[in-house]
């Protein structure tokens, strides 16, 4: 096998763009060739160490690396300050011409502040950019992101929503946002590319069913046309509840709830319960529900069915899909009752961990009513 130094330039820039920039740095002390081969390198990322003892140190690298990197290389740039409590400026460490190639840009203050120089926000060609916490920035006159498409901003409590809104008016492709609740709900705004929404919020149950109808109706008042996958996510936990919705027409109602054909729900005691009954209730043209569990649902918990069956169960459901499925009393009723009234339906898959239960749950589920009479039901481990 040839020596490493041998390889072209191209690849050897392509191997080092997926390893730690710490290490990128330290290849200059392998010959005198590779000596500035790391400032030409297209991804850097920095992740603060958790000691305390270190943070200068950290601060001290990131501003002399990002110094000495080479105009128009950078393409994707990371920072993660965890614990760092320090504050960091980079704005003197940057030059324009460095991020004039710049596609992605991810940042995290951690528990400090970082602040970040005004032209981030008129780079043509940024297409990711991902902000959280106490970032600090001053928005030029003009904000100018011609190929943004991905765009998360969250927990920013120094940046006010008319900033929030200037990016937002001023991102054409945006095809993707991650915002919070609390900052959403004060938007009004046409966004007529965006297809993919996340909302994040501060409950660590998950939204309950009346925070759901806050949610959609606020949603509804901005424009968005292409809007198709929406996912509500408690910012603390895994819960969340995601939807796909299918495109509006002009000759139905065009809610949120009438469009949604998918949805997956993750279980918590507290609230999956009122979720699931309401969500079928609303979702009249449902064809996919996933469900996953997060928490078990144990056999204290009482599945207490709906007094009527809801629409999608009779006439659109097709497929079901059960992650995590424990078996236990509590979650054997409420799959019981979706395989005996959902009567479209075409596969219900169980995906289970259990493997010392695996036959007795396969027992269980044969012997449950279908109303379908054309439904296969998969088990899985």
């Amino acid at each position: 096998m040839g020596n490493i130094s041998e390889f072209p330039e191209d690849l050897l820039l392509m191997i080092l763009s997926f390893v730690p920039t710490k290490d990128i740095v330290a290849t200059s002390l392998v010959s005198k060739s590779w000596r500035c081969l790391w400032t030409k390198v297209s991804r850097l990322t920095y992740e603060a160490p958790y000691f305390s003892d270190k943070y200068t140190g950290f601060a001290r690298f990131l501003k002399e690396s990002l110094l000495s990197h080479q105009p128009h290389a950078l393409e994707t740039l990371y920072i993660n300050k965890r614990r760092c409590s320090l504050r960091i400026d980079i704005r003197p460490w940057i030059r324009t011409d460095v991020l004039c190639n710049l596609r992605e840009l991810e940042v995290d203050s951690g528990v400090g502040y970082i602040r970040l120089p005004s032209f981030l926000f008129t780079c043509k060609k940024l297409v990711v950019l991902k902000l959280k916490g106490r970032i600090v920035v001053k928005l030029p006159s003009t904000v100018c992101l011609p190929s943004l498409k991905t765009l998360h901003l969250l927990h920013l409590t120094l940046l006010k929503t008319e900033s929030i809104h200037k990016i937002l008016s001023n991102c054409p492709l945006l095809y993707d946002l991650r915002l919070e609740h609390d900052v959403m709900s004060n938007l009004h705004i046409a966004m007529p590319s965006l297809q993919r929404l996340t909302i994040v919020t501060g409950s660590i149950f998950g939204p309950s069913s009346n925070k759901l109808d806050r949610y959609f109706s606020h949603l509804e008042k901005i424009s968005t046309p292409s809007l198709k996958y929406l996912n509500i996510q408690a910012w603390v936990s895994s819960v969340y509840v995601s939807v796909r919705l299918k495109s509006p027409s002009n000759f139905e109602d065009t809610s949120i709830y009438s469009r949604i054909v998918q949805l997956e729900l993750s279980i918590r005691s507290s609230v999956f319960e009122e979720l699931l009954i309401y969500l079928l209730k609303s979702s009249m043209n449902l064809l996919v529900l996933k469900i996953s569990n997060k928490l078990t649902l144990r056999n204290r918990w009482n599945w207490k069915p709906p007094s009527s069956v809801p629409t999608c169960l009779l006439s659109t459901l097709q497929t079901l899909e059960w992650r995590g499925y424990t078996g236990t009393c509590a979650e054997k009723e409420v799959l019981s009752y979706l395989l005996k009234h959902a009567l479209c339906l075409k596969t219900a898959k169980i995906i289970t961990e259990s493997c010392g239960l695996f036959k007795k749950m396969k027992k269980d589920l044969l012997s449950m009513p279908r109303g379908s009479t054309t439904c296969r039901i998969v088990l899985k481990q």
